[in-house]
């Protein structure tokens, strides 16, 4: 069978200049992933990712491709999108199967056969799914599937994940992910996975892909991707795992072998690894093995809201792993959230100050969005607006629910202020350039700063 994979743009879905410095484009590993599948089943693909560019006349060149598969993969912001490329293929091809796969069909599967004319939904994994649809099989014998007219149980989720097929990098014009960024010192950057899964209970995290069952691959077989990747052009990679760290034993042994087969190509952990899950000697290890950023998902300064979050995690233990990172010369990026559930104006406070007390390099601080899928979107829902199926509405700067505690002016001013109280410190600008200096990265990382408002009091200040 010939198959089209589309990975649909996300437009200018981060508005913020903040949020867009730290963004690295890169082919989309689940279609790499996916392709590599049903490859390796004899079957025919073709792969068009729009956030590479846009796609000119997408209707005629379906038509042209002449698929007997199309197969979007998507997010909820993306589903508006998304239902417009399956639209344009339904009147391209009228006979092919629409397949919809990714995060926002995993948790509202319904949503796409019936709001958009997509045949059927992928619910979950879609690595052995796809392949079966793709074989013809019946839809009442593939698990995980989500018809108008019926759906199947969930499909059991992969325990093996070494033997999962490789990317299929060839699909990809690597030329159009050669820009670097403020966390891509190098390009192009293959995105990566060493395990999927994780085990922790965040009440706003979504795990319609990968469930909670953490599955890691061995070390010598992640290291085997990292070679194909080099091989196929690219020059650094990006860990996209939810928590590599899981047991960090088995982090230090994959860190170990890429420095025993001697792979040298630079690597980031920009997804943020957990703060309880750490010890020195990962960060020891990771640096020698050419890991040269990372980013802790630190979301509060308060114990108290990181506890009502199921973070698993403390101010305390935040402090440490921050403190050996810094120590073996990591690149720090942290990740916070304002309104959070429990949150407090005096809770908000205290993350604005961990954030500038704690030794980092980079921080974004984002809005609290309850997603499908998630226990805070459950939690909420008496709070969300009724979007009349308008997803395009789950974006950061929309304000997609009232919140409990807080009007959505007090959420955005909240976030300006963290940013101010971080970027507007004479201390961190002047520290920031002799770092980047250091690194011999000053040119290129000034006009990221820039963007950040770090490199002055006046744009740090500019919307007071």
């Amino acid at each position: 069978m010939k198959v089209l994979l589309i990975n649909p743009t996300m437009g200018d879905y981060y508005r913020d200049a903040k949020v867009r410095a730290a963004i690295t484009l890169s082919p989309p590993l689940n279609l790499a992933l996916l392709a590599g599948a049903l490859r390796r089943a004899g079957h025919t693909v073709i792969v068009w990712d729009e956030e590479a560019g846009a796609i000119p006349e997408l209707e005629r060149r379906i038509a042209e491709a002449r698929p007997d598969l199309i197969g979007v993969t998507f997010r909820t912001p993306l589903f508006p999108r998304a239902k417009a490329i399956a639209q344009a293929a339904r009147r391209a091809c009228p006979s092919a199967l629409l397949v919809a796969g990714g995060v926002h069909p995993s948790t509202r599967p319904l949503d796409c056969v019936t709001l958009a004319p997509f045949d059927v939904a992928v619910r979950g994994e879609g690595d052995q799914t796809l392949v079966e649809l793709a074989d013809g099989r019946p839809f009442a014998e593939i698990g995980g599937l989500t018809w108008a007219g019926g759906e199947t149980p969930s499909r059991a989720l992969i325990t093996d994940v070494n033997s999962l097929a490789m990317g299929a990098w060839d699909q990809f014009d690597l030329g159009r992910y050669r820009q670097t960024s403020l966390v891509a010192h190098t390009a192009p950057v293959a995105d990566l996975e060493f395990s999927r899964g994780c085990r922790a209970r965040c009440v706003y995290c979504t795990k319609g892909v990968f469930g909670d069952a953490w599955r890691a691959k061995a070390p010598e077989r992640f290291v085997d991707e990292v070679e194909h990747a080099r091989a196929a052009g690219f020059r650094a990679f990006n860990l996209v795992d939810d928590s590599f760290t899981t047991i960090t034993s088995q982090a230090i042994a994959t860190c170990e072998e890429l420095i025993r087969r001697d792979v040298r190509m630079p690597w980031t952990l920009t997804n943020g690894i957990r703060v309880a899950n750490v010890n020195e000697e990962f960060f020891r290890v990771a640096r020698r093995a050419g890991c040269y950023l990372l980013a802790f998902g630190f979301e509060s300064g308060s114990d108290e809201v990181l506890k009502r979050i199921k973070k698993g995690a403390t101010v305390r233990q935040a402090r440490r792993a921050v403190a050996w990172a810094r120590k073996y010369g990591f690149t720090i990026l942290g990740y916070f959230m304002v309104g959070l559930p429990g949150e407090r104006r005096d809770t908000i406070r205290e993350t604005a100050e961990l954030a500038a007390s704690l030794d980092l390099d980079f921080a974004k601080f984002s809005i609290t969005m309850p997603l499908p899928g998630t226990p805070l979107y459950r939690e909420w829902a008496p709070y969300i607006r009724d979007s009349n199926y308008d997803f395009s509405i789950h974006r950061p700067d929309n304000g997609l629910y009232e919140h409990p505690d807080f009007t959505w002016p007090e959420l955005e001013a909240s976030a300006r202020e963290a940013y101010r109280t971080f970027y507007g410190r004479p201390s961190y600008v002047l520290r920031q350039l002799r770092r980047s200096a250091e690194r011999g990265q000053l040119l290129r990382e000034a006009r990221y700063t820039l963007a950040l408002g770090a490199t002055g009091l006046m744009s740090a200040f500019a919307r007071r």
